[in-house]
């Protein structure tokens, strides 16, 4: 999992930002001022996760060859899946893990905590250090 910036169009119609994305046909939103504007494209594409997790598109990169109106211009929105995933699931949970006894004894005798290790060790295998 990683960072992703999707480039989006926000188009100005008064003191409002409409929001639309280059890569998704299905995802538009809005805002009632430029940050309002971006923190909603973000939220809307957080809240697409569930639909598209196992298929995000690449983002477009080749963005500038896109032609926008008078009123619009393309801003990169940042969609960082390990910091949405912190923030909707902090709670911890049980999971049973199965290793050699001799290695649990091991680690029993060291006084080694069992989940500070694990954790540590999904962190850098998952390149989250």
């Amino acid at each position: 999992m990683k960072k992703y910036f999707y480039p989006a169009i926000f188009s100005k119609e008064g003191k409002s930002f409409n929001v639309k994305f280059i890569d998704f046909d299905d995802i538009f939103t809005y805002g009632t001022s430029f940050d309002d504007a971006y923190y909603m494209a973000q939220d809307a594409l957080y809240n697409m996760l569930p639909e598209y997790k196992d298929r995000l598109p690449e983002p477009t990169f080749d963005y500038m060859k896109i032609k926008v109106k008078e009123n619009e211009f393309i801003s990169m929105v940042e969609l960082d899946i390990v910091e949405h995933e912190k923030k909707i699931s902090s709670k911890t949970v049980n999971t049973t893990v199965t290793m050699p006894e001799w290695l649990k004894n091991l680690a029993d005798i060291k006084g080694l905590n069992f989940s500070k290790v694990l954790q540590e060790g999904l962190k850098k295998e998952l390149n989250l250090l």
